[in-house]
Order: C-alpha cells, then sequence, then structure tokens
C-alpha cells in the first residue's frame, strides 16, 4: 500500500470521486446553510442580551 512518487501515469484520471455528481453541491448548500443559519442566531442572541442589559 502506498504511491509510487517517482511516475505520474497513476494520476491520469479525476482524483475526486465525486466531480460530476450533485452531491458537492448539495453539501455546499448545506454548509451554507448551516453557517447562514449560525449568522442569525449569534446577531439575534446578542440583540436579546443586549435589550436585557438595557431595561
Amino acid at each position: 500500500m502506498g504511491f509510487d512518487f517517482e511516475s505520474t501515469e497513476a494520476m491520469a484520471g479525476s482524483i475526486f470521486m465525486g466531480a460530476g455528481g450533485a452531491m458537492p453541491a448539495i453539501w455546499t448548500l448545506i454548509a451554507a446553510i448551516v453557517c447562514v443559519y449560525a449568522l442569525w442566531s449569534g446577531n439575534r442572541h446578542e440583540h436579546q442580551a443586549y435589550d436585557k442589559l438595557k431595561k
């Protein structure tokens, strides 16, 4: 088990197995949604904490 670094003949095909499929786009969309939710949730919490402190 290993890789022959002296020859590049084994690197002829696609290295990324998911190339050409829909899953990379779906996972990217899911990751973007999670990031946007985290930003929205944090912003909402900060406003609630600020309003609580103001009272």
